[in-house]
């Protein structure tokens, strides 16, 4: 006992000790020789060792996802280096890879697609600033593959592409698993999580596999309901989330060269107010938010073996509904002035309901967006030294906007009317405070392909490309007192078209200098899709669209196996051209719509770097760290709207943290008789980020965390324990540049969650 007690103190500290140090576990376990696991991989459409794929990926196996405790996407991100994830509320926010990320991603008018691709299996489920929280669990791998991915991903992998590998149903066993995870926040609540799987055999041909999960965030951040001046009341904890949903998968093989999958996805979550405030803990609102995010998606599948490779077809659809109220309260002294003005004229002359100020303003968004995706493509069996892929793809995605903005005390909408209708000399009235519309629509059209040449047992070279065809509409109608009074317009419609067309290749040159060796070079293309300005009329110094984003990237690589594989060192260093990035050029009056524009190029440029050492087959450290350089090009001029200003050439790129790194380890022992024992930690840095181009000269402090995790485990369940932040660092994720805290008048930031403290039990049934 005294000596797990020891062995414990030493590994919950060992992401933070030197190697030098190490020396004592190692030599505990020196005979028990260790292997890297070896992960097979489908990123290039083919299944392949990761070690052998010639170019940058980050893959975590079901061990891994385990070991780390991972319930979604976010919770692996401290594990990767150049990979942040940025999010203000469950299910929003952006992903940057190496620098790249949406300048828009809070950008709720626009239909404009993601900068990382995100699927599960073969669905995609891209859409810009809504990164859906998945559900990990069940999961056979996360392959997350940097840099452009233009060629076999397509529109929405700018910066790269995050892949969920579900596991499949098994044909010949009745198997079961399930999941509790209690926790508590410090400062907030307390937190639970239930996942459950199932997977039924139906013949030795057919099966299927369920997932069903369930979880509560309590919140960590409490809201001041305030008009800026009395606080009516404070809500505890106000940032709370609640997810729930699934997925089930059918699996046949009638013949040795037909398979045939169909899977249904549903996410549904309930957000409270965003985790903003001037410190960690609380926040100011004039309204508690709410926020219902349910995502739908089908997909169907039929793979076939044919005499020259493997013919795969894949349709999808998805339908993403959004429904939220937002606080506006940076608004409240605007709306109480025009408010103040009008009163004699609603009052004195007309007789009608007026109040004397709004104690609060508020913003409710409907946001939906369906997708039907299919997708073809042949892909050779490689068994001959020449290999290749060939294939086309068809996206539409319809997408609906209407946002509802008013204020508290409401003015009935009579008043409205009565009001616009007398400045008007009764040309028209409008009853609405403001309600806008939009309707887009994008398809696009793509034929992809990639050929490699074995020249010898070392020597490949690999070639490809994707013509991709992209046409855009959008419709909008606004009705909207608020605007009339800001600018004089009345209501009315607008529509725009647009059309793009791109090819993107790819080249990479990959060298084995032995079989544990490897080095490859690579220039490739990728692509976010281009969008239109619906509220034209309120943006007058706009155009009516903007072009795609283009990524160029170089970039040389090497992969190596060390040691008789117990330990791997990967590198690459790139330099990449960014050009036409979208930002918000206009605010549009009177509040309605934000135009965007292509504002020029960028560049980023950096290193990086993920090594793993397995000294025996129980203890392991992964160590990852990127070095990053990504800034304008040149100069940026940005609108009336953002106070004309000019962010210089040089300025970096918003949400990217110039040094990140991952250090990270796991130990397993006899904790006696079948049990053994684990302990793991991470420690996880970022340096400071700017938020957006306009506030460039802001500074988001960067942060160090440290998670730790211990427990037992036999051949059908575990236990574990685990801190997450355990140093309970204050984690600001980014600035809120809507408006100063509108009771302090201090600067607002997104908050991480602060120290948690739980259990988590497993059980295989």
């Amino acid at each position: 006992m005294k000596k797990i007690r020891r062995t414990l103190a030493l590994a919950s500290v060992l992401p933070v000790l030197p190697l030098s140090a190490l020396g004592q576990v190692v030599e505990q376990g020196a005979a028990e020789k260790g292997t890297i696991e070896s992960i097979v991989i489908t990123a290039t459409r083919r299944a392949q060792a990761m070690q052998d794929v010639p170019q940058t990926i980050n893959v975590f196996s079901e061990k891994n996802l385990k070991d780390a405790g991972a319930q979604d996407f976010a919770t692996l991100v401290n594990s990767m280096a150049g990979v942040e994830l940025r999010q203000e509320q469950g299910g929003q926010g952006g992903v940057a890879v190496r620098g790249i990320s949406e300048l828009n991603m809070m950008n709720l008018y626009g239909g404009t697609g993601s900068a990382t691709g995100m699927y599960v299996d073969e669905m995609p489920l891209s859409a810009a600033g809504r990164f859906p929280g998945l559900s990990a669990f069940d999961v056979q791998r996360v392959e997350v593959l940097k840099g452009p991915q233009g060629t076999l991903f397509g529109e929405g992998s700018l910066a790269g592409t995050v892949r969920f590998i579900a596991n499949k149903p098994r044909f010949n066993q009745l198997a079961a698993a399930t999941e509790a995870i209690w926790s508590s926040t410090q400062g907030g609540g307390d937190n639970h999580a239930v996942n459950a799987m199932v997977n039924i055999p139906f013949s030795d041909k057919a099966g299927m596999r369920a997932v069903l999960f369930e979880r509560e965030d309590s919140g960590y951040m409490d809201a001041r309901i305030t008009d800026g001046k009395t606080v009516f009341r404070t809500l505890k904890d106000a940032n709370k989330q609640r997810s729930k949903g699934g997925r089930i998968l059918f699996r046949a093989e009638p013949a040795s060269d037909l398979a045939i999958s169909a899977m249904a996805l549903v996410n549904e979550a309930d957000n409270g107010t965003r985790s903003r405030g001037p410190e960690a803990g609380i926040g100011s609102f004039s309204i508690p938010e709410t926020q219902h995010d349910k995502l739908t998606a089908l997909n169907l599948t039929v793979e076939y073996e044919t005499g020259i490779g493997s013919f795969v077809a894949s349709a999808s659809h998805t339908d993403r509904k959004i429904a939220g109220d937002t606080d506006q309260a940076q608004t409240i002294e605007t709306i109480n002035e025009a408010l103040g003005q009008l009163r004699p004229l609603a009052v004195g002359l007309l007789g009608v309901p007026w109040p004397d100020a709004a104690t609060a303003v508020h913003s409710f968004h409907n946001y939906n967006a369906k997708a039907d995706t299919l997708e073809l493509r042949l892909v050779s069996d490689g068994s001959s030294s020449l290999k290749w892929t060939l294939g086309g793809f068809y996206k539409k995605t319809d997408t609906l906007h209407r946002a509802e903005a008013n204020s508290i005390a409401r003015v009935p909408k009579a008043s409205w009317m009565a009001v616009t209708s007398a400045l008007t000399d009764g040309a028209f009235e409008i009853g609405e405070p403001q309600l806008v519309s939009a309707v887009s629509s994008i398809k696009q059209k793509a034929l992809f392909g990639e050929i490699s040449k074995d020249f010898s047992k070392e020597f490949q070279l690999l070639a490809g490309g994707r013509m991709f065809k992209e046409t855009r509409t959008s419709s909008s109608t606004w009705d909207s007192a608020f605007a009339f009074l800001s600018g004089g317009l009345p209501p009315g419609s607008s529509g725009s078209s647009a059309s793009s067309s791109l090819f993107n290749p790819k080249v990479t040159a990959s060298y084995k200098w032995s079989p544990d060796v490897m080095g490859y070079a690579t220039h490739s293309k990728g692509f976010r899709s281009g969008g239109q300005n619906e509220y034209l009329p309120f943006t007058p110094n706009a155009a009516p669209d903007y072009k795609p984003e283009t990524l160029v990237n170089n970039e040389l690589g090497m992969k190596t196996n060390l040691l008789g594989n117990t330990a791997s060192v990967n590198v690459s260093v790139y330099r990449m051209r960014w050009d036409d990035l979208q930002q918000v050029v206009e605010q549009g009056i009177g509040g309605v719509g934000k135009a965007l524009g292509n504002v020029g190029s960028a560049h980023s440029e950096g290193f990086d770097l993920d090594a793993k050492w397995m000294p025996t087959r129980r203890f392991e450290l992964s160590f990852s760290a990127s070095l990053l350089r990504a800034e304008l090009d040149d100069d940026v001029v940005l609108g009336p709207s953002a106070g004309d200003i000019t962010v210089p050439a040089g300025t970096p790129i918003p949400g990217t943290s110039k040094r990140t790194f991952s250090l990270g380890s796991s130990y397993r022992f006899n904790a006696g008789g079948a049990l053994t024992g684990f302990l793991g930690g991470r420690l996880a840095h970022r340096t400071e980020i700017i938020s957006d181009l306009p506030h460039y000269q802001n500074k988001t402090p960067g942060s160090t965390v440290l998670d730790l995790r211990f427990g037992v485990e036999s051949k059908n369940w575990q236990l574990y324990g685990f801190i997450d932040n355990a140093a309970n660092r204050k984690v600001a994720l980014r600035e809120d540049f809507d408006g100063p805290d509108v009771y302090t008048q201090q600067r607002n930031f997104f908050w991480g969650r602060p120290r948690t403290i739980g259990l988590n039990l497993r059980a295989n049934l």
